[in-house]
């Protein structure tokens, strides 16, 4: 599986959401975004790479924003 994002544009071209999402390929990534669309328009981002870096020991663990999900 192959991961995307989807960034939706409210109706001034700024960022409205994100759905992050996992599909099998390119073609059913874009089918899902046109139905996520609902009208709007959207950008459609396929992960090529992830990387991780670990916390020095020494600094404190980041807390979770209220607002995060």
């Amino acid at each position: 599986m192959l991961h995307y994002r989807i960034y939706v544009l409210d109706e001034h071209g700024r960022l409205a959401s994100v759905v992050n999402f996992d599909s099998t390929d390119d073609d059913a990534a874009k089918e899902q975004a046109k139905r996520l669309a609902d009208g709007h328009e959207v950008q459609l981002w396929r992960q090529v790479a992830q990387f991780k870096f670990d916390n020095p020991r020494d600094r404190p663990k980041r807390q979770r924003s209220a607002l995060a999900h």
